[in-house]
């Protein structure tokens, strides 16, 4: 069957706020004749596990998460989560990491010193004769409302360009950078109904930057930065952790609801 996601709210975000997310894990565990245990962890029996609330909630709101857990057939058919406490991109700690792709001109060297005091940033540099970029792509909705950000410098004044791309649609703006550490934000929806997203900085021929904390997210604006390694809070297989999607109409228009999701690790 066709890829299934999570549906956004017309707010521009996937959730509400309390959320709680819970990690859960599994000892095996053998009792002996003589009382002595043996226990394993077992790794795949780990869970996560959202528990959502949502109030206030429009017609429009319910019927997209109704029509959801219908397509999903309540619990039975997995689908694609967007952890809203969590960066989107993996490996936004390493940007040598093969989540990235990175243009063959574009040479990358960890170990700059970055806003937070320590030496996680990165140097790029453009040693091409034409723009180069490195970007990343998420099996998501291309339609979304994104927003990237990401903390930048240069030694002068400059400018570089962030990239949002859909399947069909894409959106670029130049962003002025200086020597110090500025956090740039590219927020937006693309007019996409396609699947596949693409974030990225493309470099002048010639440029050299240092950059730090890339984050994308299913919402309007950053929140703070969430340093990934090889995940990042997108979830292939995602489950409906409720028999019955329950909905109070609390007034015209205005509805609230609670139920979990969860997935396996």
């Amino acid at each position: 069957m066709a890829n299934l996601f999570y549906p956004q709210l017309t707010s521009g975000a996937l959730a509400q706020y309390p959320i709680r997310k819970v990690r859960l894990a599994r000892t095996v565990k053998n009792v002996l004749p003589d009382g002595s245990m043996i226990l394993y962890s077992d790794p795949g029996g780990a869970q996560l596990r959202w528990q959502l609330s949502y109030t206030e909630l429009s017609d429009v709101d319910v019927q997209a998460l109704q029509a959801h857990f219908s397509a999903c057939v309540g619990p039975f058919h997995s689908f694609t989560f967007i952890d809203p406490t969590d960066n989107m991109l993996a490996s936004s700690s390493d940007m040598n990491a093969s989540p990235w792709q990175i243009s063959s001109l574009i040479n990358v060297t960890a170990g700059a010193a970055d806003p937070s005091g320590g030496t996680s940033a990165f140097t790029l540099s453009n040693t091409g004769q034409t723009s180069q970029q490195i970007t990343q792509t998420l099996t998501v909705p291309s339609g979304y409302q994104y927003c990237f950000s990401i903390y930048a410098m240069s030694n002068g004044p400059s400018a570089m360009t962030m990239i949002r791309q859909g399947s069909v649609r894409e959106e670029q703006h130049s962003v002025s950078i200086g020597p110090v550490w500025t956090r740039l934000v590219s927020s937006g929806k693309l007019s996409d109904s396609g699947t596949g997203f693409t974030i990225g900085i493309a470099l002048a021929p010639g440029q050299q930057v240092q950059l730090y904390g890339p984050q994308l997210e299913a919402q309007v604006a950053p929140s703070r930065y969430r340093s990934t390694a090889q995940t990042g809070g997108v979830y292939a297989n995602a489950h409906w952790a409720t028999d019955q999607l329950s909905i109070t109409a609390d007034a015209p228009n205005l509805s609230s609801t609670a139920f979990s999701i969860e997935t396996a690790l």
